[in-house]
């Protein structure tokens, strides 16, 4: 089946945050080159309000289906993990799922390496979930609709 095919038979809603992952890919990008994660999580929060909570079934739907789109967006329009990530943290708040940014280091060798994932109701979506035994990680709320960067 064509892509097309396939993005017409998604219901409206995921066709929504399919094209808002495809639009929001290369803006995070750049805004993550010029001004950072802070600036970036403040612009973006601006509009992450949700219109209502989730039952907690729907809301592993949800997530399930989102990081999903996320990852095919990403596949098309690229995106490193951080990027990647930021952008799924946003569209779960959208949907009322509060999510946390996970960024996690290691030193492979002489090489510094960092990753980035999210977490949502104590799952990893969008990276294997034993990543932290690779990674150590730190967190950060991302909060975006609550406005409590830190």
């Amino acid at each position: 089946m064509s892509n097309w095919r396939k993005f017409r038979r998604l219901p409206r809603e995921e066709k929504a945050a399919l094209l808002a992952a495809f639009l929001l890919l290369p803006v995070v990008r750049a805004g993550l080159a010029a001004l950072g994660l802070r600036r970036v999580e403040s612009l973006m929060g601006r509009g992450a309000r949700a219109r209502r909570q989730p039952e907690p079934g729907e809301a592993m739907f949800l997530a399930r289906r989102t990081a999903r789109l996320v990852a095919v967006a990403a596949h098309y329009a690229g995106g490193a993990c951080l990027a990647r990530s930021v952008v799924l943290c946003l569209l779960l708040e959208r949907r009322g799922i509060p999510a946390r940014l996970r960024i996690g280091v290691r030193k492979q060798g002489a090489e510094f390496q960092a990753h980035a994932w999210v977490e949502a109701a104590g799952i990893t979506w969008n990276e294997a979930p034993d990543i932290e035994s690779r990674y150590a990680a730190f967190d950060r709320d991302f909060a975006l609709a609550r406005g409590d960067h830190r």
